[in-house]
């Protein structure tokens, strides 16, 4: 809930165990926070979470490597495409409307391919962007159709062999 510009108020029910770690938390940061402030804190703690999760997703790395380029034809996006993706697309679905909007969504993001690899699409930077779930899903029946399960398309293949070696 706003409360003036840039200051919010969140309230939130936690467990035992966590109200442990945040008194923990304070303990261990009376040198750098001496109020004990639980907004510094948990900024501190979202801070220190935000970093480890690039590290995982993105081998986000203070020093990266030199890139070994992605193969041609690879599916998968080097870690250096995504990192790169996430912040052009600033962590949120790139998908446009016909009416111009933006979608906003941030969770359930996936990197989309912009050309599919099916077809041909590469896996660079100027190939992939951010798509939430629902809108990488809408793209995909686009170029491809209604997208069967593979049982149900094992199923009909079967069939249809069953069909033709009757005939």
């Amino acid at each position: 809930m706003p409360l003036s510009p840039e200051r919010y108020k969140l309230q939130t029910t936690i467990g035992g165990d966590t109200l442990q770690k945040l008194r923990l938390a304070k303990d261990m940061l009376g040198h750098a926070i001496p109020s004990g402030d639980d907004a510094a804190i948990l900024d501190r703690a979202l801070t220190a979470l935000l970093l480890d999760l690039a590290k995982k997703k993105f081998a986000d790395t203070r020093k990266p490597r030199p890139s070994r380029a992605t193969k041609a034809g690879a599916r998968d996006p080097s870690a250096q495409v995504k990192r790169a993706v996430w912040l052009r697309d600033l962590g949120r679905c790139a998908f446009v409307g016909s009416s111009g909007h933006r979608c906003n969504e941030r969770r359930f993001v996936e990197f989309h391919h912009v050309d599919p690899h099916a077809l041909g699409g590469e896996a660079t930077l100027d190939q992939i962007e951010l798509r939430c779930r629902r809108h990488n899903d809408y793209e995909g029946r686009l170029y491809f159709g209604k997208r069967r399960h593979a049982s149900g398309l094992v199923l009909e293949q079967v069939r249809l062999s069953a069909t033709h070696s009757t005939s």
